[in-house]
């Protein structure tokens, strides 16, 4: 990372922390100087720290953040602004050091990954699916959102794995909302069901979306269906080593106009998935990023009908000797239950 060679780049955010010590704190400083890395954090967390986290560590009541800049000589601070939280910025400023964005830089970094990350990751994806199939038998008229969402996320533990992010359980029309709140709503029968979800596996996450039937489909939501896979297969398809996120998200938003479908298609095409489930680069209209091998990024057309219901077919994917590559096994034939 060019910001570290002749600065440093002062680190709060959990995940990222994690990113370059394997080792996770929610409230503590890493600072990364000529590829060392400094952790200062509190008595909940130094045991733990000194043991496995690859990083000199320092107890926060012992060596303040203003004491290591010193030490280190320390001139400008890099901050990943937008995962900075004003206080901290205005901390560091008000210590007289010229603070600046290195947002970039970590971002590519970041989204190119190694093969040990790319593993757990795989093995991330490989969780979340299996999670999914054991909590399929599950559902049955008159459970809730929330019971179901509580079930998967059980099965992912029972796998290995952590919950990677709050599951999105939506029944009928709360399908319609690509951010829906899970509650407690019952299923009934002939219901639509949308669930996104992704898990945590040596501190990398899984990202995916099915969406299914519950009883007899209609013929508007089979239509639906078939547009969504068609421009979720096709995306795939089309998508190699130099494609850019905008061509990217043209495929998607192309394909689903032949149907009419482009105008409730109201999110991005995809995103980077790491230590964060929303990561660089974004697979959008406007973005002029160039897609690389061993990135990860999610391919996730949806249809959005307001008031009925919505579609959104999602896997977590990479790039592979130039090629895009799922790293979900299972197809995307409509699923009835």
């Amino acid at each position: 990372m060019r910001d570290f060679v002749d600065n440093a780049v002062v680190v709060t955010d959990g995940d990222i922390i994690f990113y370059y010590t394997g080792f996770y704190v929610d409230d503590g400083f890493l600072i990364v100087k000529n590829d060392k890395r400094y952790l200062i954090t509190d008595g909940r967390y130094i045991e733990s720290a000194r043991k496995f986290a690859n990083a000199e560590c320092y107890l926060g009541s012992e060596v303040s953040l203003e004491d290591m800049l010193s030490r280190l000589q320390v001139s400008s601070v890099g901050l990943i602004y937008g995962y900075t939280s004003a206080l901290i910025y205005e901390k560091i400023v008000s210590l007289g050091y010229c603070v600046y964005d290195c947002t970039l830089s970590y971002n590519e970094l970041s989204a190119i990954k190694t093969l040990s990350q790319l593993n757990s990751i795989k093995r991330a994806c490989s969780i979340c699916e299996q999670a999914f199939v054991k909590t399929l038998p599950f559902i049955k008229e008159g459970v809730s959102e929330l019971e179901i969402s509580g079930e998967l996320e059980h099965n992912f533990k029972k796998l290995g794995a952590n919950v990677g992010f709050e599951t999105i359980v939506a029944f009928g029309k709360g399908s319609s909302v690509p951010h829906y709140q899970t509650g407690s709503v019952k299923l009934t029968n002939n219901t639509p069901i949308l669930m996104d979800f992704g898990c945590r596996y040596e501190g990398f996450l899984s990202d995916m979306t099915r969406t299914f039937y519950f009883g007899n489909p209609t013929e508007e939501f089979v239509k639906v269906y078939e547009a969504v896979k068609g421009a979720h297969l096709l995306t795939a398809q089309t998508v190699k080593a130099g494609t850019t996120c905008s061509e990217a998200d043209k495929v998607a938003r192309g394909y689903l106009k032949n149907f009419g479908y482009d105008k409730y298609f109201t999110h991005s095409t995809g995103h980077g998935i790491g230590v964060k489930i929303h990561e660089y680069p974004t697979l959008n209209a406007k973005s002029n990023t160039v897609l690389e091998n061993n990135m990860v990024f999610s391919i996730e057309p949806g249809v959005y009908l307001e008031g009925n219901f919505g579609v959104r077919i999602e896997d977590t994917f990479t790039l592979e000797n130039n090629n895009c590559v799922s790293l979900m096994t299972n197809d995307k034939e409509l699923l009835v239950l």
